[in-house]
């Protein structure tokens, strides 16, 4: 669904804007676009976007900035500083808008309109997210100092402002990335470059907003880990990468990842601590080699003593010890030592599990982690992607239950399922080894 509507900036110069996937349901997340000079609302490339962000359950906003398009004003007229504004009064509308969620609100701005995004957001606390699409960022530096919220910056290696893009993102204060697009030119001439940016940007702002879409229900583990290969294709037939899978269920998700990339599958044993008489409660986690993570939070809230702590430490880790001789015949876990590690699970709730793992694989002298799920509530996957290299999760649901609730099928993996899963994958490697 689209709708035409006109707004009055500052100037009183009238401004004309389209929405795009309003339509039905409440609480839509919404992106800005901010597009280029002598560009407009009708940009192909912003368009193309913002329908990959309107399949996600997004709104899109596109504006023609003050003097250009359908909107009034002069050449004169179109400063950085005016479109900052026109961000703004953009801003005013959406955010009173029936069927927009004001707290799910991000900007995407390329060429100027990107640098007129970042001055806006570095001092408008209603930009929630933030992607610069090749922004020539010269002059404008000491915004990024003040700008804290998640920011993408987009930029083409053959563009010859890239230096500029480099700089900008050392300058940003708050979560960032930058991605790269390889051979891509200011423009984005070529399909593959503007589909590549496509994706990149529409995952950044599912990942930080949440999409509009109901979350995926997986069939069950092996769908999960299919479509987790997928997005981990870049690492197919490498032989520096491993699947480290955290037992049981991401076992069953770990084996379809390792035996589309063709790379060897281990498990890295960890195991949550309990909250007192409800031990699905995570209160942290011990990992195999005595990495112990706590959250500190819940264990202060409900006044957790110091010796259950212990005695749930010294718990688990024994049965740590009986999973190591099952899972990999006492073994300890391999030399990991300058390897690309994929840690895979079939989803996270508190994460502390996760978090035990990323803390033992960081005193193994691994080259890089990813860490690869199918589901994750935002603020669990926000707390992984600072500590991971690479993060890649499918569905961040802003009303996260538990993980069983995004699968049809999520029976209870068994010791001997595991076993099984591991022998295959031992053969599998001796026969491609």
């Amino acid at each position: 669904m689209e709708e035409k509507v006109t707004l009055k900036n500052d100037k009183g110069f009238r401004l004309v804007a389209n929405i795009l996937g309003l339509g039905n349901g409440m609480n839509k997340p919404a992106v800005i676009f901010a597009h280029g000079l002598r560009s407009s609302k009708d940009s192909p490339r912003n368009i193309y976007i913002a329908e990959g962000l309107v399949k996600k359950g997004f709104c899109c906003f596109l504006l023609d900035f003050t003097g250009h398009g359908e909107s009034e004003g002069d050449a004169s007229d179109a400063t950085v500083e005016q479109f900052a504004q026109d961000i703004g009064i953009s801003l005013d509308y959406i955010n009173g808008k029936e069927g927009v969620n004001p707290e799910r609100v991000g900007i995407c701005g390329s060429s100027i309109g990107g640098i007129a995004a970042l001055v806006r957001a570095a001092t408008d606390s209603r930009i929630k997210s933030l992607v610069l699409r090749s922004a020539p960022a010269e002059g404008y530096y000491k915004y990024a100092d003040r700008v804290r919220i998640p920011t993408l910056i987009v930029q083409g290696d053959a563009d010859p402002i890239m230096s500029e893009s480099i700089i900008l993102y050392e300058r940003l204060a708050g979560e960032k990335k930058l991605a790269l697009i390889k051979g891509a030119d200011h423009l984005y001439s070529k399909e593959e470059h503007l589909r590549e940016a496509r994706e990149t940007i529409v995952q950044w702002f599912v990942e930080k907003l949440g999409s509009g879409d109901p979350a995926k229900i997986f069939k069950d583990r092996k769908d999960a880990g299919a479509e987790l290969a997928y997005r981990l294709k870049d690492y197919k037939d490498r032989k520096d990468v491993i699947v480290l899978a955290l037992p049981r269920g991401g076992v069953v998700t770990g084996y379809e990842i390792a035996s589309y990339l063709n790379c060897p599958l281990d498990v890295i044993i960890v195991r949550k601590l309990g909250f007192p008489g409800q031990p699905e409660l995570a209160i942290g986690a011990v990992s195999e080699t005595g990495a112990v993570v706590l959250n500190e939070s819940i264990i202060s809230l409900y006044g957790v003593t110091e010796d259950y702590i212990q005695d749930e430490i010294s718990r688990q880790k024994k049965l740590i010890e009986k999973r190591v001789d099952l899972y990999r015949k006492g073994q300890k876990i391999p030399n990991l030592k300058g390897k690309i590690i994929i840690l895979v699970d079939d989803g996270a709730a508190t994460g502390a599990t996760a978090k035990a793992a990323i803390s033992t694989l960081k005193l193994e002298g691994i080259e890089k982690l990813v860490v690869a799920l199918p589901v994750a509530p935002p603020d669990t996957a926000d707390e992984l992607r600072r500590m991971a290299d690479e993060f890649i999760c499918l569905e961040t649901p802003y009303d996260f239950m538990a993980v069983g609730s995004y699968y049809e099928d999520f029976a209870q993996v068994t010791d001997e399922e595991v076993v099984d899963i591991m022998g295959r994958a031992r053969k599998s490697a001796r026969a491609t080894g």
